[in-house]
């Protein structure tokens, strides 16, 4: 299993995920894999920094699962190299939608009020920032970063919502389970922040198997039965991932039709 690394630091550290995915790949998954008549010889978890580097060992043929966001998936591999995998989704399998959230008391009511508004998003979440960017060229004709000076990276989801709190920030763009997160450690969350649209993503990240690999059937059904177990709950647990969920190649149909936009937009934006 190949994962790349910037968009599952948010959740967990570097030496949490490195020893949860592990244990993941080369016990726990085997063990499952047992239950289902299923034994597997030879494991590994390898992290990416760069989806470059991910793509370069999945045609050495190093990799049989990658997970990664949908937007750099759909960007490095081709329909018919991968096929249907699974993703996590919040409880109830209830997707992590791509939020766009403001302060309530900045009148703020259509995109169009965004302009020389102070923007807090996540540091390196590429969909974030071309689907900030394709709105504000449906609506200026041009990209957020000429019409908006003052963009903060944050690291953190959460950090972004209490910048909004604490009126550090009028605009944000955070993932659902993060916003959730913090409504419920602070109900008055509600009463600052609003939602002002959304994105529809599955999960912050997506998981696909090789075409080529000719056990993806059962491969997929044990990773769906994975939350079910003990040991599957305690790792998904790390990721804020209570269930997984089947997922279809089709589902990056979403994220093509909004970069596709983004570039034809930006192509005719005003200089």
């Amino acid at each position: 299993m190949g994962f790349y690394i910037k968009s599952i630091t948010e959740q967990a550290s570097i030496s949490d995920i490195e020893i949860s995915l592990n244990f993941w790949v080369k016990d726990a998954l085997a063990v499952e894999a047992e239950k289902a008549g299923l034994y597997i010889s030879s494991t590994g978890a390898f992290l990416y920094e760069s989806m470059r580097e991910m793509r370069d060992d999945y045609d050495k043929g190093k990799l049989d699962i990658i997970v990664a966001p949908p937007l750099l998936i759909s960007r490095y591999f081709k329909r018919d190299e991968i096929t249907d995998g699974f993703s996590g989704m919040l409880e109830g399998r209830q997707p992590d939608n791509l939020l766009l959230v403001v302060r309530s008391d900045k009148n703020i009511n259509a995109i169009e009020d965004l302009r020389g508004k102070r923007i807090a998003m996540l540091e390196g979440d590429e969909l974030s920032d071309i689907y900030l960017d394709t709105l504000f060229l449906r609506s200026f004709n041009k990209s957020y970063k000429k019409l908006n000076p003052s963009i903060q990276q944050q690291a953190k989801a959460t950090r972004i919502v209490l910048d909004l709190y604490f009126d550090k920030a009028d605009v944000g763009l955070v993932y659902f389970n993060s916003y959730q997160v913090m409504t419920e450690l602070n109900p008055d969350v509600k009463n600052k922040i609003k939602i002002l649209d959304s994105f529809e993503v599955r999960s912050k990240n997506y998981s696909y198997i090789n075409k080529s690999y000719p056990l993806a059937d059962e491969i997929r059904r044990i990773a769906l039965s994975f939350y079910k177990s003990p040991r599957g709950k305690q790792i998904l647990d790390i990721y804020k991932t209570p269930e997984l969920d089947f997922l279809k190649v089709e589902e990056l149909d979403l994220v093509d039709s909004l970069d596709r936009e983004h570039a034809r937009l930006l192509m005719h934006a005003i200089k």
